[in-house]
């Protein structure tokens, strides 16, 4: 999706929003994402599954409105065929641009905890019909999905790691998931926005399962450390659910997570200096 036909189909779409401006804000694997006179964004499915992420967000935005304890994108643009969506900017910059020079790490615990709390209790029964994707991967699931990114990346990996990466790939953790829950399931920094040292709201929640709660904290463990997911697990309160396990669990999953960033990184060298910098507390 180029910026001319994202022009096209938006001008199309919606003639009463002139284009004044329109610049390229980002592009992962399942997105391309445009900003429109500084007040807007709209965001392109690029695959087919991508599309059913986007028919699945929108199944679900009523829900969020209510318990969400942070700013999410509400849709205001949207066409027949759902094919793209458009939204007012949420304020602020993420996460992934100023970690480390950010200051509001208590801020940033204490609103975290508080947002995967009430997301992670959302009743079942406000769930029903939605046709969430259920994801449910055993530890070697995990392994057998990163593997190949490590494989791809190995070489952008000091030496010094590799053999605490190949342990790693070749251990078999205890335990399991007891229960499932609705995720955002994609919650790296970069998807977290900050305005004046505090989170300033959520975004892209294309990804969205119901799987492990550990899911949202192993992308917090990946891109930020041991330090910042105990400070947000230190607040987050659910019921019935074991926290040592949890933590066990997110950092196992976001040292699998690491390789498919490390990837990203081969032509977008904040990834790549943020992933290389992680192995240095993970491996």
């Amino acid at each position: 999706m180029d910026e001319n036909r994202a022009q096209e189909l938006i001008s199309t779409n919606f003639p009463e929003l002139t284009i004044k401006e329109i610049k390229k804000i980002g592009e992962g694997t399942g997105n391309v994402a445009y900003e429109i006179n500084t007040d807007f964004v709209f965001r392109f499915p690029k695959k087919p599954e991508n599309q059913k992420q986007l028919e699945q967000e929108i199944s679900f935005q009523e829900i969020l409105k209510n318990y969400s304890s942070l700013p999410i994108p509400e849709f205001k643009y949207l066409p027949n065929d759902h094919s793209f969506v458009g939204y007012q900017k949420l304020l602020g910059t993420p996460l992934l641009y100023i970690h480390e020079e950010f200051k509001g790490w208590d801020n940033f615990s204490q609103q975290i905890g508080d947002f995967l709390t009430k997301l992670h209790t959302i009743p079942t029964e406000k769930l029903r019909g939605l046709n969430l994707l259920t994801e449910n991967k055993t530890f070697e699931d995990w392994q057998k999905y990163s593997y190949p990114f490590y494989e791809k990346t190995r070489y952008l990996i000091p030496g010094k790691y590799i053999s605490g990466i190949e342990r790693y790939f070749q251990s078999t953790p205890q335990g399991g998931v007891s229960g499932l829950v609705f995720c955002h399931n994609d919650l790296g920094i970069e998807h977290i926005l900050i305005s004046e040292n505090e989170v300033s709201g959520i975004i892209d929640w294309g990804g969205v399962a119901l799987t492990d709660p550990a899911s949202d904290f192993a992308r917090i463990y990946r891109d930020v450390g041991e330090k910042a997911i105990d400070g947000v697990l230190a607040v987050y309160m659910p019921t019935q659910i074991n926290k040592k396990e949890l933590r066990d669990r997110a950092m196992f999953y976001g040292k699998c997570l690491i390789f498919e960033d490390l990837f990203c990184g081969i032509r977008d060298d904040v990834y790549l200096q943020k992933s290389l910098a992680a192995l240095e507390w993970m491996f």
